[in-house]
């Protein structure tokens, strides 16, 4: 799970160029169509490869910015996750939620935060995303790239709704196993988001006690629950 930024949740370049057939346009339209078949197997079969993820441990490296920022805002840590429930390790904070409570803990402010957790409209859930995104967008594949030595099919998504969440979305897709290791999404105010995953397992053992939150000693806590 991805929350919305600063920080990353359950659920954050080289394009290979293609020379198309001059020979007339029955040439171009048969290149046309295969690029459109091509997408659509490719969405399908990410959406499926998905489908069947219950939870999963990685790093990230989340890049932010657009034309109001003054500068590019940039996270990085460790995310383990399921459907329910996510913990984010970064270098001044740790997030964890267990579905049903959030807490914050700000190292540098020696301070915890809890709150009860909300599914924020705001919040990016990664594996959400990929199982349903052919619902709101349109693929096209925009060729392969070698990333970190693997090679990778790129996908362009495009909304079919003016009022989807993200104006374009890039994926990255590993042909060895099907995950996304890079995704760039412009929203709707024009924040572009790199998302740079790596050290990426599937469904992997977690701990019993993984999102529970063991409170800090010494630190200053602002319980929100208590408000309203």
């Amino acid at each position: 799970m991805m929350p919305r930024h600063p920080v990353l949740g359950p659920f954050s370049l080289m394009v290979l160029i293609f020379a198309f057939s001059v020979q007339g346009q029955p040439a171009q339209a048969q290149q046309v169509s295969s690029s459109d078949q091509q997408a659509a197997v490719i969405a399908q079969r990410l959406s499926e490869r998905y489908d069947g993820i219950e939870s999963m441990r990685l790093r990230f490296v989340q890049t932010a910015s657009s034309a109001f920022m003054d500068t590019d805002e940039r996270y990085s840590g460790d995310l383990i996750f399921t459907d329910t429930s996510f913990r984010i390790e970064t270098s001044n904070q740790t997030i964890v939620s267990d579905g049903t409570t959030t807490w914050i803990h700000n190292r540098g402010q020696g301070q915890v935060i809890i709150n009860d957790f909300v599914e924020d409209e705001g919040s990016f859930s990664l594996t959400t995303f990929l199982r349903s995104f052919s619902d709101e967008y349109r693929s096209s594949w925009e060729g392969t790239q070698a990333l970190d030595g693997a090679l990778h099919d790129r996908l362009r998504l495009l909304p079919t709704d003016e009022f989807a969440a993200f104006r374009q979305v890039d994926l990255w897709i590993r042909q060895s196993d099907t995950l996304v290791t890079r995704l760039i999404a412009v929203d709707l105010n024009d924040v572009r988001m790199v998302f740079e995953l790596s050290d990426i397992v599937v469904n992997p053992a977690l701990p019993a006690d993984q999102f529970q939150f063991e409170m800090p000693s010494d630190v200053d806590v602002v319980d929100l629950r208590e408000e309203g």
